[in-house]
């Protein structure tokens, strides 16, 4: 087999949502995007296009790599990366990740990052092989049908400040989804609460499943419940959804979600990181 790459800049959004999907075909957790997805993961992600890339076997589309990057930081994140079917198990993933890995230094940044499903043994290994390290292990959390009684004052902030919050308050080394910057990036309906010094960034809360984007505590605040506070007191307010957790939560604070009687999902992802 012959393998190339092409920059993703080069394709129209409706084939690269395609060579995404192939990518993730009969993957270990059915993934499936749609075109409005796809911009959302754009723009919140930071994805740079130029800098993604196609992959080409014997000059067939066969899969592809999403990076995001952060300048100032000197950072690439793999956001996504999938490969076809059809050429899986013969050489291409490694191939392709050495591709991306050159690439990286030759833009001078200085760490390459990534999340990858625990229980995927094939990727986690791949990954090791090309030299990234397990910074931590990242849970998912759920809590259906949720009620909550007493409801309390909760005050609305704009997300742009919820991401200054994390970026002054938060752990430096956050999974990228959970930073500063990629929380202020999210767009309504997705919305921020305030509760003493206490704080949470979630998803449409008019919709029947409501996504945890963010759970923020100031420092000097930590330890007295209030972040388990805030989850009830949001939960309260808006009684009888499914609140669920996406499994980007380092594990250390996963007590705080079981304190608001959330459950633990079975998968968890690796946080890595490969210095350049």
């Amino acid at each position: 087999m012959n393998f190339d790459t092409m920059p993703a800049s080069n394709y129209p959004l409706a084939d690269l949502v395609k060579f995404l999907n192939r990518g993730f075909e009969a993957y270990f957790v059915p993934i499936q995007f749609n075109t409005s997805a796809f911009l959302n993961m754009l723009h919140q992600d930071g994805i740079d296009l130029p800098a993604s890339r196609v992959l080409i076997v014997d000059e067939q589309p066969c899969g592809i790599a999403l990076i995001a990057r952060r300048e100032a930081l000197r950072a690439s994140r793999l956001a996504a990366m999938g490969v076809a079917k059809e050429v899986r198990g013969k050489g291409a993933g490694s191939w392709f990740m050495e591709v991306l890995i050159e690439e990286a230094r030759q833009r001078n940044d200085r760490e390459m990052v990534l999340e990858v499903i625990e229980q995927n043994e094939p990727a986690v290994k791949l990954y090791r092989r090309c030299g990234f390290q397990a910074v931590r292990r990242l849970l998912g959390f759920i809590r259906k049908e949720a009620e909550e009684h007493g409801k309390s004052a909760l005050y609305k902030i704009d997300l742009r400040e919820m991401g200054q919050l994390i970026s002054k308050h938060g752990l430096p080394d956050l999974p990228w989804q959970l930073s500063g910057e990629s929380i202020a990036r999210m767009n309504p309906p997705a919305c921020a609460y305030r509760k003493g010094q206490a704080y949470v960034a979630v998803s449409n809360l008019e919709a029947e499943h409501v996504v945890i984007w963010s759970l923020l505590v100031e420092q000097e605040a930590r330890g007295e419940g209030l972040g388990a506070d805030i989850l009830k007191s949001v939960i309260a307010n808006y009684a009888g959804k499914t609140w669920h957790v996406p499994a980007i939560v380092p594990e250390e604070f996963g007590k705080v979600f079981e304190r608001a009687d959330f459950e633990r999902e079975e998968l968890s992802q690796w946080q890595m990181t490969l210095s350049l």
